[in-house]
């Protein structure tokens, strides 16, 4: 017989003027049957494994793994053979993450993230996971009576989280792509991973140089090095136009260190050398 599904309201559990509530919970015999809600909440696997039952979809979460659920998403966790796993879960009011959306204006994802059949997830990196608990973290260090702190503070993190993790993977139009690759093409725009090269793209998509050469050519009908290297100039570019360094500093911070060749690729991309173009577009600000 199936278990029914519980109905869980935000002024049930959810402190009106703090607006959010926050748990860590360590094992499966912590988590509630089958279940639906009427407000907002996203979720970190901090460690271990779990199956998650999401509208009718069964998924394996793993360590990194960040859900952002949505009211009337209705999911529940099963036990994973010899696995168990911990959580951090914020819960928010509707009305703060609707009126969050409508401060980030239309260039957010907001009908894409509310009308998908299912939550939007990511995997995080092992750096952005604990940067991330860390972040986290913070709202349980608040105390109790202090809930315009509270509020403040998760607001503030719903923002980062939102626009950081969640927008880049919510998408207007369904992406094709095959999903580690449009993790990949993400997390590669890292200074910290671009500045590694190849070496990082082969570590982060777990997959053979051959196996990337196919799917560059496939989706970006690129090299794996030539989408690298736009990458590097795309960052570039922007240095050039937000901020006063110098040509010399900015190729170096891009990855490139040889300055000929950073001029020349520079050149092919934009039409411009990199002092023609800053001198062209750079704001008056």
């Amino acid at each position: 017989m199936e278990s029914p599904i519980q109905l869980f309201r935000a002024e049930g559990g959810i402190d009106e003027e703090a607006e959010g509530h926050y748990r860590d919970l360590r094992g499966i015999g912590n988590t509630a049957g089958p279940h639906t809600h009427d407000f907002f909440e996203f979720f970190l696997i901090t460690s271990g494994s779990v199956c998650h039952w999401i509208n009718g979809k069964k998924e394996q979460l793993d360590e990194g793994s960040l859900v952002f659920m949505r009211p009337q998403d209705i999911h529940f966790y099963e036990k994973l053979p010899g696995q168990d796993f911990r959580l951090i879960n914020l819960s928010y009011y509707s009305k703060t993450v609707m009126e969050l959306f409508a401060y980030l204006g239309d260039g957010f994802p907001q009908d894409a993230f509310l009308s998908a059949p299912y939550p939007a997830a990511v995997r995080l990196s092992q750096q952005d996971k604990l940067l991330l608990q860390r972040r986290m973290e913070k709202l349980y260090r608040i105390p109790q009576h202090d809930k315009r702190w509270f509020r403040t503070e998760l607001r503030s993190l719903l923002s980062e989280v939102y626009v950081s993790h969640m927008m880049p993977n919510v998408v207007a139009k369904p992406d094709e792509r095959p999903p580690w690759f449009v993790q990949l093409c993400l997390q590669i725009k890292n200074p910290a991973c671009f500045h590694e090269g190849i070496a990082a793209m082969l570590s982060l998509s777990g997959k053979s140089h051959a196996h990337l050469c196919r799917v560059f050519q496939q989706w970006e009908q690129l090299t794996p090095l030539q989408y690298l290297n736009r990458v590097k100039l795309q960052y570039a570019e922007n240095l050039l136009l937000r901020s006063d360094w110098s040509i010399l500093d900015i190729s170096l911070e891009a990855g490139f260190h040889n300055l000929g060749y950073f001029y020349k690729s520079f050149k092919a991309l934009y039409g411009h050398t990199p002092l023609q173009y800053r001198r062209i577009h750079q704001s008056a600000f």
